[in-house]
């Protein structure tokens, strides 16, 4: 035959096998270059990555979060036998949380349990504000002490301690989410390697474990999914075949279709999320399917024809396939387009498209390289196949279609009757489905997180949190009782709903102090009614608090509060009812002109991206078909075919709808995805089934000659395919991740429901009714078989351009040289004792100006009038506030000692009384402040005792050479009472005054650095009237500016006694 007489299809495969050695090459040269990209996929296994990033939901979660520095924790329940109250117990949570606080990625200033939290007490003319554990515990006497504290604080019962007493929280926020993984390995390990005492137990969960877990999750599955699903259509394919040369080509269909679609994700930063580890059992099981029916194709052509050249019988093979593969290939694209574009959930869209893009590389792999790969491999039909196809014995897999096919042939209406009963049954069930999701219930029931989250939602609220950010519309509304009385109905509101059950905010802190401060009377547990006494209560907390400590529940300028609910489910359909009944009661009893609230938290994200999912799934369920639909009837040049290639799918979908509704199966993220992915696949048989009984009604031009040629040879081919797929996403059942497990259980049975249904109805329908696009005679047909309506230009190939960049990287690294002068500058310890020496007058009145910054750059600021005098080594000290209104006239009185605990009172206007307040630790905040009592006790001057001292060299500060000297503690005992593990400082030798100083954590993380300007004599003093101190953990940052510094008049002794801080700044 000349080539000018050759189809298009012919010409094609031709070239491909005349060069095969050169296109096998480049297909396995293209792999190996895509491969190469396969380390840069990222996972993303967030529950946030089921919304858009510009969800509002999610873009006000996370402003919320900024805000109120809300993240999900990590959390580890401490579980007793009988009662946690014991001095082995509490000494083991006070030895875990220093344990997690080592943590990498663990904040060690963001855990919360019984070994960093404070206790509000009332003492007899005070209120003392004091750790329930300062250190570990040696008497019984100090633990009933504590589990008395507690019985007495309603805000940590059932949040930090169990309701039964059996159990404690440790919880831990993550300094980076993203590092989630990592963290929660290195938590477990530390929790197993801890040698816990005997009738304890320890459990991690909380959403940061969850997301920490699914990675390795979700990795461990995969490598024991992806192999096996690949062994179970080898052994199919050696199976149909009998030849290993086959299941070798056949793998390597399969590796394209996998390795270059994961690449493609890696190289458009696509993540692989939690839906998408199905994605390769399912390319594994479509990518297979062209292979076993050109193969079928081809060892029927070589048992029938021996003698024909093998290069001829692969091209006739392909050009009597390409066109059935390319129709299955369009319409499966289109089922899977149809799931991408009807998705509003990131995830869905990408499973989607993604799945289209590698049943196009399968395509494109089986056409071009599959058929080159055949003729290197030269494989022949193996003698036993060949000659049951000779002999028309057909093998038992025939044999059972060859039984199906007499079946249909002799009951087609009453196969008719059925589909259309399944229907009716299935539309009715699918109207009556029910949406639900837990992510907890993703982890297999025997996983240890699974049993940690049922645990902790057993002994205490829960681990699910649903926050109500309050705004009012001026700065300082938080102080309006008005404003407080509506948040705690709103609270005890939240409390009648089913599973909520924990409700806190600041008003749990304002009803414990009004109650300390009123003598511990327990009907005292009530909100203060006076703006300037609330205002005052914050700053009498603050005098023994971190500046940080009420962050979770107000903001910086008194203007936003958080309420959090504590749920005990974290199932929809349980926060559904929550979150709606919450979002009713705001709007009618909340907001209005003075007062707004908006729900956030991790409750109402999943209340959002959950309660559409129906929408969606039915929306890309009716898109997909009508993909489908319309491509099946543009290839086969008819709306009727379209029709009919929809039937099996349709059916086979209902079927499913009907046995979820019977068995009481949800739609959520596993099941909801199966209905667009069984159009994608279950359409191959309808199409195989369509286009083989029209090319063998064309030659036999006789109904039952061609269902009974049908059955043996397509319906085989089409049996093994089935096979591969069920079986292949059958592999998904043995998943631990429950929602591919429902997802492959569900789309087996709905792809071998669309396999039967098209050799069944289809069949029936053609012999009932003999549809014109089947048996009528196509005018432009020919022996090309262009009768599809497939172009030849389908067969141009595409080109592929790959720009590989170079990047040359280079580290520098600077290696620190000895100091030439060392031996010539002061030792440490002399720098010290000249920086003690500097004179700071008997006594000095002074303006002082406090200028505190969030992180958010929110400022608050103080003015206040001090006085300070020494009484030999005992120094006392007098702040007189004067701005803001609400404060003023609050004063601050401190007795310093060397050797004993300070005298603290402080002078509430409000309340008319001065109140005793507890003696802060040295490390404790000044009055809501960035300094410590430490720094403002010592006024520039370093306690030799606490510190070894080296010198390190000189260095410029702002232009002047300073000694710069380090200290460390001289033991664990004083790094924890101060705070720091290093300090440096930066010393001006000219006048001895620190100019800068940088703290170091006791974990020897930054912590914060301090800066002195401005510093001028004044009365002969040495003064510094300006002091920074920036937080780099807590990004706050405290500015004190002092003016009217005055050491020569003498300070009155009057002033620093109690009564006369009663009286008011002096005049």
């Amino acid at each position: 035959m000349n080539n000018e007489e050759l189809t298009t299809p012919e010409r094609f495969f031709r070239k491909v096998v005349n060069h095969p050695k050169k296109i096998v090459f480049m297909g396995i040269l293209l792999l190996i270059i895509m491969g190469s990209f396969l380390p840069q996929i990222q996972k993303d296994t967030r529950s946030d990555a089921f919304l858009a990033d510009d969800n509002s939901a999610l873009i006000y979660r996370e402003k919320i979060k900024t805000l109120f520095g809300l993240s999900d924790p990590v959390v580890v329940s401490v579980v007793s036998d009988n009662s946690i109250f014991s001095v082995q117990a509490l000494n083991a949570v006070y030895e875990l949380t220093e344990i997690v606080s080592d943590i990498n990625n663990i904040d060690p200033d963001g855990i919360t349990s019984l070994a960093t939290e404070n206790n509000i007490s009332g003492t007899q003319d005070g209120m003392e504000v004091s750790a329930f554990m300062e250190d570990k515990l040696e008497s019984m006497e100090q633990v009933n002490l504590i589990q008395s504290a507690l019985r007495d604080f309603p805000l940590y019962q059932g949040s930090l301690l169990a309701n039964d007493e059996t159990a404690t929280l440790i919880v831990a926020e993550l300094l980076d989410e993203t590092l989630a993984e990592q963290t929660y390995a290195d938590l477990v390990a530390a929790m197993q390697a801890y040698d816990l005492p005997q009738g304890l137990s320890v459990h991690v969960a909380g959403e940061g474990a969850i997301s920490g877990f699914f990675g390795t999750y979700i990795d461990s599955d995969a490598q024991k999914l992806n192999p096996l699903a690949g062994l179970i259509i080898t052994i199919i394919m050696l199976v149909a075949f009998l030849r290993f040369g086959v299941t070798l080509a056949g793998n390597l269909i399969i590796a394209a279709s996998v390795l270059i679609t994961v690449a493609i994700m890696a190289l458009t930063g696509v993540p692989f999320y939690v839906i998408t580890n199905a994605l390769p059992v399912i390319l594994i099981g479509i990518a297979v399917a062209d292979s076993i029916h050109i193969y079928s194709e081809y060892f029927e052509r070589r048992a029938l024809n021996p003698d024909e050249p093998m290069k001829e019988s692969i091209v006739q093979s392909l050009v009597e396939m390409w066109r059935p593969i390319t129709l299955t290939t369009f319409t499966t694209v289109a089922g899977f387009l149809g799931l991408s574009l009807a998705a509003y959930m990131p995830p869905f869209q990408a499973f989607g498209y993604f799945t289209a893009i590698g049943v196009s590389v399968a395509w494109i792999y089986s056409l071009v390289v599959l058929p080159a790969l055949m003729c290197l491999l030269k494989t022949e039909v193996h003698p036993r196949l060949a000659k049951k196809i000779r002999s028309e014995d057909h093998d038992a897999f025939a044999k059972i279609m060859v039984v199906l096919g007499s079946f249909t042939q002799k009951f087609s209406k009453t196969i008719v009757l059925a589909a259309l009963v399944i229907t009716v049954v299935g539309a009715y069930s699918a109207s009556h489905l029910l949406v639900d999701e837990d992510r907890i219930t993703n982890f297999h029931p025997s996983e240890p997180l699974y049993k940690a989250d049922r645990i902790i939602n057993k002994h205490f609220d829960g681990t699910n949190y649903l926050d109500i950010v309050i705004e009012s519309p001026e700065d300082e509304g938080m102080f309006e009782p008005s404003v407080l009385r509506k948040m705690d109905a709103l609270q005890q509101y939240a409390l009648t709903l089913p599973h909520v059950q924990g409700a806190t905010s600041i008003v749990d802190y304002l009803k414990q102090m009004n109650r300390s401060l009123n003598g511990g009377d327990a009907a005292q547990y009530k909100l203060p009614q006076d703006k300037d006494l609330i205002a005052q209560y914050f700053l009498l907390y603050a005098a023994s608090s971190d500046p940080s400590d009420f962050e979770e529940e107000i903001d910086f300028d008194y203007r936003l509060a958080n309420v959090r609910l504590v749920m005990n489910s974290g199932a929809f359909i349980d926060s559904k009812v929550v979150v709606e009944a919450m979002q009713k009661y705001v709007d009618e009893n909340v907001n209005d002109q003075n007062m707004n609230a908006t729900l956030s938290g991790r409750v109402v994200l999943t209340y959002h991206w959950i309660k559409d999912i129906g929408v969606s799934h039915f929306s890309g369920v009716l898109l997909a078909l009508l993909l489908v639909w319309l491509v099946s009837s543009l290839l086969f040049r008819s709306a009727v075919a379209g029709s009919y290639a929809l039937m099996p799918v349709l059916i086979s979908i209902l079927l499913v709808y009907s046995t979820m509704a019977f068995y009481s199966i949800t739609l959520g993220i596993g099941t909801s995805m199966f209905a667009a992915v069984a159009i994608g696949l279950g359409v191959d048989f309808a199409i195989h089934t369509l286009d083989r009984l029209k090319v063998l009604y064309k030659e036999t031009q006789d109904v039952s000659k061609t269902l009974t040629q049908f059955y043996p040879s397509t319906g085989r081919a089409l049996f093994f395919n089935v096979l591969a797929l069920a079986l292949g996403f059958g592999v998904l059942m043995i998943s631990k991740v429950i929602p591919l497990n429902n997802f492959g259980l569900i789309v087996a049975i709905s792809v071998f429901t669309s396999f039967l249904v098209s050799l069944t109805l289809l069949p029936a329908l053609f012999k009932l009714f003999k549809p014109a696009f089947i048996v009528a005679q196509d005018a432009n047909s020919d022996s090309s078989g262009d009768s599809s309506g497939i172009s030849a230009n389908g067969f141009k190939a595409a080109s592929m351009m790959v720009l590989v960049a170079a990047g040359s990287y280079f580290m520098m690294a600077n290696q620190a040289q000895a100091d030439t002068q060392a031996q010539t500058l002061p030792t440490g310890l002399e720098i010290a004792n000249h920086i003690n020496q500097v004179d700071e007058g008997e006594y000095v009145t002074r303006k002082m100006d406090m200028k505190m910054t969030d992180r958010r750059g929110k400022v608050r600021t103080r003015s206040t009038l001090g006085f300070r005098k020494y009484y030999g080594d005992e120094k006392r000290t007098v702040l007189f506030y004067l701005q803001p209104k609400n404060i003023k006239d609050t004063a601050f009185l401190t007795y310093d000692y060397n050797h004993k605990d300070d005298d603290q009172w402080l002078y509430l206007p409000a309340l008319r009384k001065a109140r005793r307040i507890s003696a802060s630790d040295r490390g404790d905040y000044f009055l809501g402040t960035d300094f410590t009592y430490e720094d403002i006790k010592k006024e520039g001057k370093v306690e030799t005792r606490d510190y070894q001292f080296t010198t390190l060299g000189e260095e410029l500060v702002d232009g002047k050479t300073t000694y710069r000297v380090e200290g460390i503690p001289v033991n664990k005992k004083t790094a924890k009472e101060l705070g720091y593990g290093k300090v440096q400082w930066w010393v001006d030798p000219s006048n001895w005054v620190v100019l800068k100083a940088k703290y170091w954590d006791i974990k020897l993380n930054e912590l914060k650095s301090s800066t002195m300007s401005d510093v001028r004599l004044v009365d002969g003093i040495w003064t510094r009237h300006k002091m920074l101190v920036k937080n780099q953990k807590t990004g706050h940052s405290t500015q004190f500016t002092f003016s009217l510094v005055d050491y020569k008049t003498a300070v009155k002794d009057k002033l620093f006694s109690r009564q006369s801080i009663t009286r008011g700044v002096p005049r």
